[in-house]
């Protein structure tokens, strides 16, 4: 079973601000971000996964 990763505030920041730029990060632009985070790309893929789904449940919430 993998350890969860906690982010620090400073990481939160920078991926809520690119998801707020685009809900999609792949290829290139993904292992960059990773890299300047300090994460694996794994990471910053399944946060902007779970980022999604929490999106999609407050738009729903908020119609």
């Amino acid at each position: 079973k993998r350890v969860r990763t906690i982010f620090s505030a400073e990481q939160l920041e920078r991926l809520e601000a690119e998801f707020a730029r685009q809900q999609y990060m792949v290829g290139p632009e993904r292992l960059v971000l990773a890299a300047s985070l300090r994460l694996s790309e794994s990471q910053v893929k399944v946060w902007f996964q779970n980022r999604r789904i929490k999106w999609r449940k407050q738009h729903l919430e908020s119609q």
